[in-house]
């Protein structure tokens, strides 16, 4: 009973550090079983895309329950450096180490009971919110309920058990390596002043440098996917090296300026950053680190949110496309049956028949099979080859071609030449075409153009120059239709169900066929609605997570804000209470601290913004990848992101120096 009695009065007097590391883990608890709570959800797996939203979400919750093991340890670390005079204090009255680690144990218990009542419980209130909003922003389906079990709980428990008793060993390995004097100092102990690593400025430099540069001069998107956590590794070994040895440099460069350094607020805030900037350092790096991650993670998620109809528009020229892999008449009169029998009216309708030709390689006006060798991919074109009365059909316009002339449509990109070659074969273009209906002009990763020749003979002609390019798969016809029709949302959904339904039923009758792609499907079908709502659910998903990130990393700097400043604040009280009594005024105290503060606090967050503007080029390639190549909207949503954190980290500012000064001044 004496040690529950102690342990409990423990917790009450050291209420400063102990509710922030408490709140952090309850906040901790929640997030968890938030995302058990989506991850183990019956109805995820009846939704469109259920593997790709189910994948979201695991790998969710592996990165919050990575992120839960290191800012715990983060936190403890903060919370025993300030317990350590007052477990040296009971060491020397007469506690010896293991009644010490008896007392942290029973603690630790008590922490851990409050941490998974308010947590499980609140968390399950909260969870029970968020799933709403979450399911409001994807537009999932009836089947995906709210849904907890006795399992959720029971994981979450044994998880936040198996961390505190690690927490609590570490204490106790801590407790048990140091003497009572040692742990009486080092409560309060600061850092030595650390020297100037012009070697480490520099690799500091390189890394940062890179890292810019990998971003800044990348051109292709499947290039960016393999290079993008190559420069964010060099950007946090820059952002790390820089902080903690070029302030350092920086600092006592300052204070050989004896103008300005022997004067009182300079004195006191340089030599007191210098005396512990190898800490300082390396806590605005995290800080710094933290809240680019919230600021690339929330603007790429809200942008992709808010571009999602950009995303449907560009994968789906028409309301409906029909593909086959080889040739089908009956596909065209089909739908337009389907279509008859929903009362749905058939506005545009177009059928080709396409070779098989798709990605091949520019070089200038030349064009050859891509082999795929080529690492770096550039000048890669998706290119179709259509004939003039394709043209007619889609525009009632007569091309009148000759055999080495043919119109050009650029889809996606520019292309400037009077000719294009095919091994051997040049054709001069006739005409560059501005506007298709039924082929709207887009961005994408490659580009991609129309060529309308004479005939069918044409064609081949160009496929068998281009073999001599390189190997390729024998000349293979496809059918390809595309319709765009209106009526009632109604009506179109039962279309929607009958185009999907003759698409399986192709795929079950040709199943044993032979075909050009033996592990595609014969017939492949896309209708707007369908993806929206698909791209919906994927992208809400995506912003879902995006914020759930968001908040981790902002709360995790927040505390790692608020830990520093508490931590200096008790180191700084003593000095700041000499200055005092040799004559400082508490308006200077205020004004000293209030400038310390804002210069070491306003550091990261600027860095995290030239962070994320550098880095912006690489997030737009990215996101090509996802279909969002609208780069107005992502430059609007990432200032809107950055403006709202920035006041948030301003209100965190605000309220830390409130704590400080209360620390430290004068009573």
């Amino acid at each position: 009973m004496f040690y529950f009695k102690l342990a409990w009065g423990n917790l009450r007097k050291n209420k400063t550090v102990y509710l922030p590391f408490l709140a952090s883990m309850t906040y901790l608890v929640i997030m968890n079983l938030l995302m058990q709570v989506m991850v183990n959800n019956p109805g995820m797996r009846s939704m469109p895309s259920a593997m790709t939203v189910h994948s979201m979400f695991s790998f969710g919750n592996v990165v919050i329950i990575i992120f839960s093991i290191i800012f715990s340890f983060y936190t403890n670390s903060f919370l025993i450096k300030r317990r350590q005079k007052e477990l040296g204090l009971y060491n020397i009255l007469g506690m010896d180490k293991k009644s010490l680690s008896f007392m942290l144990a029973i603690e630790s218990l008590l922490s851990l009971i409050a941490v998974l009542l308010v947590g499980l419980i609140s968390g399950s209130i909260i969870a029970k919110f968020l799933f709403l909003v979450l399911k409001k922003m994807t537009g999932f389906g009836e089947d995906f309920v709210f849904h907890l079990s006795l399992s959720m709980f029971v994981v979450v428990t044994v998880f936040f058990v198996v961390l505190f008793l690690l927490l609590l060993i570490t204490n106790i390995l801590q407790l048990m390596k140091t003497n009572p004097i040692e742990l009486m100092k080092k409560g309060e102990a600061g850092e030595k002043e650390p020297k100037s690593h012009w070697f480490l400025t520099l690799i500091g430099l390189i890394s940062l440098g890179s890292g810019y540069y990998i971003s800044l001069t990348l051109e292709s998107p499947i290039a960016a996917l393999s290079v993008f956590f190559v420069a964010i590794i060099l950007v946090i070994i820059g952002t790390y090296l820089l902080m903690i040895t070029a302030s350092v440099t920086i600092l006592k460069f300052l204070r050989n300026k004896e103008t300005l350094y022997y004067r009182p607020k300079p004195f006191i805030n340089i030599s007191g950053m210098i005396y512990r900037m190898k800490q300082n350092g390396a806590g605005l790096a995290s800080i710094c680190i933290l809240s680019t991650m919230v600021l690339v993670t929330v603007a790429s998620t809200a942008g992709l949110y808010y571009g999602k109809e950009d995303i449907v528009k560009q994968r789906n020229t028409s309301d409906v496309s029909f593909n086959t892999q080889l040739v089908n008449d009956q596909v065209q009169p089909q739908l337009n049956q389907l279509a008859k029998e929903h009362q749905l009216k058939v506005d545009d309708s177009l059928k080709v028949d396409t070779p098989n030709i798709n990605l091949v390689q520019q070089k200038g006006t030349r064009f050859q099979v891509f082999n795929g060798n080529d690492q770096t991919q550039n000048g890669l074109v998706a290119l179709k080859i259509w004939t003039e009365d394709d043209y007619f059909q889609m525009t009632g316009k007569k091309a009148n071609l000759s055999e080495n002339q043919i119109l050009f449509y650029p889809i996606t990109g520019e292309y400037s030449g009077k000719t294009i070659s095919f091994g051997d074969e040049t054709y001069s273009i006739k005409k560059q075409i501005e506007s298709l209906k039924l082929q709207p002009k887009i961005n994408d990763i490659y580009n991609s153009y129309i060529l309308f020749v004479k005939n069918a003979e044409s064609v081949e002609k160009i496929y068998s120059a281009l073999e001599t390019t390189g190997a390729q798969e024998p000349l293979a016809y496809s059918t390809e239709v595309m319709m765009n029709v209106s009526g009632s949302q109604k009506n179109q959904k039962e279309f929607t169900d009958g185009v999907f339904s003759y698409q399986e039923q192709l795929n079950q009758e040709l199943s044993q066929q032979e075909l050009p792609s033996p592990s595609m499907p014969y017939a492949r079908a896309s209708e707007i609605e369908r993806d929206r709502q698909e791209a919906n659910q994927f992208t809400g998903g995506f912003l879902f997570i995006g914020v759930v990130f968001g908040i981790s990393f902002t709360v995790a700097a927040a505390l790692i804000i608020y830990y520093k400043q508490v931590s200096e604040g008790y180191s700084d009280a003593n000095r700041f209470e000499i200055m005092q009594k040799v004559g400082l005024s508490h308006r200077e105290v205020k004004q000293t601290i209030k400038s310390q503060i804002l210069m070491v606090f306003i550091l990261p967050i600027l860095l995290a913004v030239i962070h994320l503007t550098i880095a912006l080029p690489i997030i737009r390639k990215l996101l090509i990848l996802f279909g969002l190549t609208n780069n107005q909207l992502i430059t609007i949503v990432t200032v809107i992101v950055v403006a709202i954190f920035t006041l948030c980290y301003l209100f965190f500012y605000w309220q830390t120096s409130k704590v400080y000064y209360r620390i430290v001044k004068r009573n």
